[in-house]
């Protein structure tokens, strides 16, 4: 009994050391996000005036026709318009809070559909919103990229939830639709929803699976259909995303100008980043270091719990098409130029399959638990990780700083 006490009694500890942790991150986020930093609110605002360009050109923007456009898919300036529209000013960085709660809420939902030990779900709660990249993503949330992925991860639970839940095709199809149109990689997850959705139906009659799988490929097709328009009405095809008209600097513009945006030479760099990469501190010739290294920290060593994936069970249909979804996810990916630099601590660009990917580790808590305690700490280790790089290490070198400017 006193070892049980004793146990709870530092879990408890960790949870509550964490969630601290986090929200001060966020906290100081939203103080200094001034609302004027983030282009997806600069989209609004061209949304509400009528037109698709932004009057001024800023960091990446796309410059087409001597016209300013925003190249990211639309729907995280749709979901910010009204607050624009309304307040004036947009705090994407707070919103992302928000979403954060609801993400929470989808995961739960989520692991007890998966009949997930219940032991074991606060604990994939903390590691996969503190232990893995999205904790960087939302104190970043003032940048475009980060709140995309915010949005798309939300969306991207919602489907995955709607799927195991209630089964509705057209909602799982627009969720992963909404998605998408924040982050197109998404995409490919459409493969596990689709499997999720028909396990979900496989006790009901044939017309039931047949409506379920209709109305979510009408709802999929019809978002997909939104972002090619949006393409064409910017760059006169639907299929010109305006990426190649990014004004680069750099060693991406010199990347782009040999390679182009895809090609199998970013192979290598992307693999080792995505799998082998430490985490690693940059000290620009100085004798106290500068910042983490903007290329970021392999999964392998920034979230080792997410191997637990390799030993889910159940059903076979979702297993295979999930690791399908991820397989393709990452191939895509390392043949990009970039590989979501800047960033710290992580691989930005696994947000964009991470839901999936919690599910295989919810299905793999049965398997593991002679071992649970080496998957307690892996977590553990994850989220001291994120602690030390994402809080204390800028404290840190803020107050370094300080130090060289006094003396």
């Amino acid at each position: 009994m006193v070892n049980i006490i004793k146990k709870h009694k530092t879990t408890n500890i960790v949870f509550v050391l964490s969630l601290c942790a986090f929200l001060i991150s966020v906290l100081i986020a939203i103080k200094i996000d001034v609302g004027t930093s983030n282009l997806y609110v600069y989209q609004a605002e061209a949304f509400l005036g009528g037109h698709l360009d932004i009057p001024e050109k800023l960091p990446d923007v796309a410059t087409y026709k001597d016209r300013y456009y925003v190249p990211f898919p639309p729907f995280p300036a749709m979901l910010v318009l009204p607050i624009k529209e309304v307040f004036g000013v947009v705090n994407t960085t707070l919103i992302s809070l928000i979403l954060t709660l609801v993400s929470v809420l989808a995961v739960k939902d989520i692991l007890k559909k998966l009949n997930t030990d219940e032991t074991a779900s606060p604990w994939l709660l903390l590691a996969f919103f503190l232990g893995t990249g999205y904790w960087l993503a939302v104190i970043g949330s003032n940048g475009v990229w980060f709140f995309a992925h915010i949005v798309c991860v939300t969306f991207l639970l919602l489907s995955i939830r709607e799927a195991l839940g209630d089964g509705r095709g057209f909602l799982a199809g627009l969720f992963l639709g909404f998605a998408f149109l924040s982050r197109q990689l998404s995409i490919y997850s459409s493969m596990f929803i689709i499997a999720a959705l028909l396990a979900n139906h496989s006790n009901t009659t044939k017309k039931s699976k047949v409506w379920a799988m209709l109305s979510f490929v009408f709802a999929l097709s019809t978002c997909i259909l939104v972002y090619l328009a949006f393409n064409y009405f910017r760059f006169g095809s639907p299929f010109d995303t305006g990426y190649s008209y990014l004004d680069l600097e750099g060693f991406l513009a010199l990347r782009v100008k040999r390679f182009g945006l895809f090609s199998p030479a970013y192979v290598p760099f992307n693999l080792i980043y995505m799998f082998f990469q430490g985490p690693h501190l940059e000290f620009g010739g100085s004798v106290t270091p500068q910042a983490m290294d903007p290329f970021g920290t392999s999964i392998t060593f920034a979230s080792p719990f997410l191997f637990s994936a390799f030993f889910a069970k159940g059903n076979k249909l979702m297993r295979i098409s999930a690791w399908l979804a991820i397989g393709l996810t990452i191939t895509h990916m390392v043949f990009y130029y970039n590989n979501g630099w800047a960033q710290a601590n992580t691989q930005r660009f696994t947000l964009d399959f991470l839901p999936v990917l919690l599910v295989l580790v919810a299905l793999s808590i049965e398997s593991i638990k002679k071992h649970m305690s080496l998957f307690y700490w892996a977590i553990v280790y994850s989220v001291t990780l994120n602690i030390i790089t994402l809080l204390l290490f800028p404290l840190i070198i803020k107050l370094l700083s300080t130090l060289r400017e006094v003396f």
